[in-house]
C-alpha cells in the first residue's frame, strides 16, 4: 500500500494519519510483524495483524555459503500455486549487499547450460511476490546478531534469479514501481539491474518506462550458436537485439552489461572472441565473463580460469571493456545459473 492509501485506512480506524509513515518505514526495513513495530500502539498493532498484514511467501529453507552468500527457498502461498517454490540469493560485499530475486517459477526459455532452464515453467510471480523476497531477506538479516553491519544492508537488487523477468512483464513493472517509489523501498534505478536473454519488444518498453540497468544474457555473438544456447534468438536474432541495445536509454556513466558464460570448446575459441568484438558497442557496453557453474547431468564444462583470463585480456586488447565475475555461493548451488527449486514444498 502507498502512504496515502494506508493513511486513509488508518484514519478510518480512528488513528492519526502519521502512523502510516511509521508503519511503512518498518515494512521497508523488513519488519512485517506488527508486534516488532516499537512505536506503534497496541490497539493498532492488533488491527494490523487481524485486518492487513499479508505474507505472500513462506520461508522453507536458508543455506549459508562459506563465502557469506545466503540462499533462500520460498514457497508460494497463492492458492493455485501453493507450495511451488522459488529461490533468492543475498550476496554480501564490503560496501554493498545485493539481493538476487526470481521472477518466475521455473523458466520459459530452456537455455541448455542453465540449471533453471531444466525446470519446466510453472508460474509468473506477482510484483508483490518479487518484493516479498527482498523484504524477507531484509528481515532475516535484521534478526541475525552475527550479521556484520556492513553486510546487514540491502543496497542493490538484481533480477537474475529463476525465470526470464521480461517474460513476466506485468509482474516486473509492478515490482519496479514499488522498488523505486518513495512509498516503497525508494531504491535508485542505478542500483537495480534487470537481466534478459533478449526479448526485444519488452527491452524497448522497459527502457521507456523504467530505464534501470540492463544486463543481456548474450553468451555468443553467432546467430547459429545462439539459436542453441539461447533459443529466444530464433525469434529475436542478434541484428534485432543490436538495434534495440543501441536505442536503450542509459544514464550518465552507465553501461549495458553483456553476460557471457564461457563453455569449454563451445564459445571460448578465437573465432568466438572475434565475433564478440564485432558485436559489442564498446562505448555503451561491457562484457562480464562468467564461470560456468556445473549442475548434475550438465552436458557442458566450463573454461579454465586461466583461459577465462586470456579471453578477457584478448577482449581488452581489442578495446572492449571486460571483467571476470567472481563466482559466489557455488557450494550451496546459489551461483549464476544454478538456481532450481523443487516444484512442491518439502515436508
Amino acid at each position: 500500500m502507498t502512504t496515502i492509501e494506508l493513511e486513509s485506512l488508518i484514519k478510518r480506524w480512528g488513528q492519526p494519519g502519521y502512523r502510516a509513515r511509521q508503519i511503512i518505514d518498518w515494512r521497508n526495513k523488513g519488519v512485517s510483524d506488527p508486534d516488532a513495530m516499537r512505536n506503534i500502539p497496541a490497539d493498532l498493532k492488533h488491527r494490523l495483524k487481524t485486518d492487513l498484514v499479508c505474507q505472500p511467501l513462506n520461508l522453507v529453507r536458508r543455506q549459508a555459503s562459506s563465502d557469506g552468500t545466503r540462499k533462500y527457498v520460498f514457497a508460494l502461498k497463492r492458492h493455485r500455486f501453493a507450495g511451488k517454490m522459488v529461490e533468492a540469493v543475498f550476496i554480501p560485499e564490503e560496501k554493498r549487499g545485493t539481493v538476487c530475486i526470481s521472477s518466475q517459477v521455473g523458466c520459459v526459455l530452456d537455455c541448455p547450460f542453465c540449471h533453471t532452464g531444466t525446470q519446466a515453467f510453472e508460474a509468473n510471480l506477482s510484483g508483490s511476490e518479487m518484493i516479498a523476497q527482498i523484504l524477507a531477506i531484509k528481515a532475516d538479516l535484521r534478526a541475525d546478531p552475527m550479521a556484520d553491519e556492513l553486510h546487514n544492508q540491502v543496497t542493490h537488487v538484481v533480477y537474475m534469479g529463476m525465470g526470464e523477468p521480461l517474460a513476466n512483464e506485468e509482474g516486473l513493472h509492478e515490482s519496479l514501481a514499488a522498488l523505486m517509489s518513495e512509498d516503497g523501498l525508494h531504491l535508485s534505478r542505478r542500483r537495480i539491474t534487470v537481466s534478459s536473454s533478449g526479448l526485444v519488444p519488452q527491452i524497448k518498453r522497459l527502457g521507456e518506462a523504467y530505464p534501470v540497468n540492463l544486463a543481456i544474457s548474450l553468451h555468443t555473438a553467432s546467430d547459429a550458436l545462439r539459436d542453441v544456447l539461447v533459443p529466444i534468438n530464433r525469434k529475436y536474432p542478434l541484428s534485432q537485439l543490436r538495434r534495440c541495445l543501441n536505442a536503450y536509454s542509459l544514464g550518465s556513466q552507465r553501461h549495458i552489461t553483456l553476460e557471457y558464460v564461457l563453455l569449454h570448446g563451445v564459445n571460448d575459441r578465437e573465432e568466438d572472441m572475434r565475433e564478440l568484438v564485432r558485436f559489442v558497442n564498446a562505448e555503451r557496453e561491457r562484457v562480464n565473463l562468467i564461470q560456468f557453474n556445473p549442475y548434475p547431468e550438465s552436458p557442458y564444462t566450463g573454461s579454465s580460469k586461466e583461459h577465462m583470463s586470456i579471453f578477457a585480456q584478448g577482449l581488452i586488447s581489442k578495446g572492449v571493456r571486460a571483467t571476470v565475475r567472481r563466482s559466489r555461493g557455488q557450494d550451496i548451488m546459489a551461483a549464476c545459473g544454478q538456481l532450481k527449486a523443487e516444484a512442491q514444498q518439502a515436508g
